[in-house]
C-alpha cells in the first residue's frame, strides 16, 4: 500500500526526448525494467497461489495484489527511456585483470563490467521523479504523457461511436423528459449532445486514460471506447472514462438494470476512475 515512483535504468542512453514516465508494462527498451516486470510476476503468482486465487488474463490491474503494480501507475510509476541501448559494456582494464576481478564488484554477486553513463541522463530522469514526487506531495495535477500514441483514425472511429451512442440513448429516453426540460429525463438521466471534439480525444486516450481502460487496466491490443460515467451529467471531458469491451458492456448493462453504471463497479476501482476523472484540464461546461 505504499506508494511508490522508481527510475530504470540510465546506462547507455543519450536521448532526453526518449524519457518518458508511466506504468512499469509500459516501460519498453529497458532490461531493468523487464527484470522488474519478471520479479513481480513471480511475486504476484506466489501471492495468488498462497491465497487460492486464480490469475486471469490479461491486465494485472484485474488481478490485484502483487500483479497490479505493474499496470496501476498510481501504485508503481516509472520513469525510463525508450531509446535503444547501441553501447557495449565497458572493457575489463589491465588494472582489473592485475589486481583480481572480484575486488571491483559494487556489490557481492553483480557484474564487473558496466554499461557507460552518460551523466546528464540520470539527472534527466532523477529530474523528473523529483518533479513528479513535488506536484503529487503538493496535490497538483501530474499527468505524463506515455510512449504511445493513437493514430488519428482510430481517434476519429472513438468519436463516431461515442456520438452515435449518445443519439441512441437520447432517441429512446426522449418519450420520458422532464416536464419543461429539453435535457433531463424524469429519472434525472442527462441526453443532449456529447459535449467534446475530435482534438479533445487524443488528449482523453493518451494523457487522461493514458491509452488503458479505466476499469480493468487493459490497453491498446483490445477495442477501447469512450463511455459517459455518470449519466446524470453531460458527455463532457471530465466525464468520459475509456473502457474496453468487457468492461463496457457489463458498466451499459448494470445502468440498464440497476439504473447507473457504477454501482456495478469496486469501490477502489470507482474511486480511482474518479481521481483521475478529476485531473481533467480540458475546459468544458456542464449543464446542469
Amino acid at each position: 500500500n505504499i506508494r511508490v515512483i522508481s527510475c530504470m535504468g540510465a546506462g547507455g542512453k543519450a536521448d532526453p526526448t526518449r524519457v518518458h514516465i508511466s506504468d512499469l508494462r509500459s516501460a519498453s527498451r529497458d532490461p531493468l525494467a523487464t527484470a522488474v516486470r519478471q520479479k513481480i510476476r513471480q511475486l504476484g503468482k506466489r501471492e495468488a497461489k498462497a491465497n487460492g486465487i486464480k490469475i486471469t488474463n490479461g491486465s494485472g490491474v484485474a488481478n490485484g495484489g502483487w500483479l497490479s503494480c505493474i499496470d496501476d501507475d498510481s501504485k508503481l510509476a516509472v520513469v525510463f527511456s525508450s531509446e535503444k541501448v547501441v553501447a557495449k559494456l565497458a572493457d575489463i582494464t589491465d588494472e582489473q585483470k592485475e589486481e583480481g576481478m572480484h575486488n571491483f564488484g559494487a556489490v557481492d554477486n553483480m557484474r564487473v563490467r558496466v554499461l557507460p553513463v552518460l551523466g546528464t541522463m540520470p539527472a534527466i530522469m532523477g529530474q523528473a521523479l523529483a518533479a513528479m514526487a513535488l506536484c503529487e506531495l503538493g496535490g497538483k495535477p501530474f499527468s505524463p504523457v506515455g510512449a504511445e500514441r493513437v493514430g488519428r483514425n482510430v481517434r476519429h472511429k472513438l468519436y463516431q461511436h461515442l456520438k452515435s451512442r449518445e443519439k441512441k440513448l437520447e432517441d429512446s429516453l426522449k418519450p420520458s423528459l422532464r416536464e419543461g426540460s429539453t435535457n433531463y429525463t424524469t429519472e434525472g438521466i442527462y441526453i443532449g449532445p456529447v459535449q467534446i471534439d475530435p482534438d479533445d480525444v487524443e488528449y482523453l486516450m493518451s494523457e487522461l486514460w493514458k491509452n488503458k481502460c479505466g476499469v480493468s487496466g487493459e490497453r491498446l491490443g483490445t477495442v477501447l471506447e469512450l463511455h459517459r460515467w455518470d449519466k446524470c451529467r453531460p458527455a463532457s471531458p471530465s466525464n468520459l472514462v475509456l473502457m474496453a469491451v468487457k468492461a463496457a458492456q457489463k458498466f451499459e448493462k448494470d445502468f440498464e438494470e440497476l439504473g447507473d453504471g457504477r454501482k456495478g463497479v469496486d469501490a477502489e476501482v470507482k474511486r480511482r476512475v474518479e481521481a483521475r476523472l478529476a485531473m481533467c484540464v480540458l475546459d468544458a461546461e456542464d449543464d446542469y
